[in-house]
């Protein structure tokens, strides 16, 4: 829960717009019941793999949440990380391929 209100006291420094794409970006997230069986099932990579293509694209940031969400038709990690500077960096990365999809 404290997670939680971190994102949303950062995203009010940041400007309302952002957090609330962020917000929406988190909409329609799996249980983790639900995603470790998408796991179990090779539908997507192991979320570690995800984190880690995350902290290559937003270096010496802090990952502070991943989930995995549907994301149209198809599943995707949906990563905040905390930059030093206190910006939220959100990386998407493709569920199945493990690519990343986008960096706001």
């Amino acid at each position: 829960m404290r997670l939680v209100w971190l994102v949303i006291m950062l995203g009010g420094m940041m400007g309302v717009a952002h957090a609330q794409s962020a917000t929406a970006a988190l909409q329609n997230c799996l249980p983790p019941k639900e995603m470790q069986e998408a796991v179990a099932s090779k539908g997507v990579v192991a979320p570690a793999l995800a984190v880690m293509t995350a902290r290559r694209q937003v270096p010496n940031a802090d990952v502070v949440r991943a989930n995995l969400c549907r994301g149209g038709d198809a599943l995707v990690y949906v990563i905040m990380a905390l930059q030093k500077d206190g910006r939220i960096v959100q990386v998407t990365i493709d569920g199945p391929t493990g690519r990343v999809k986008s960096v706001h």
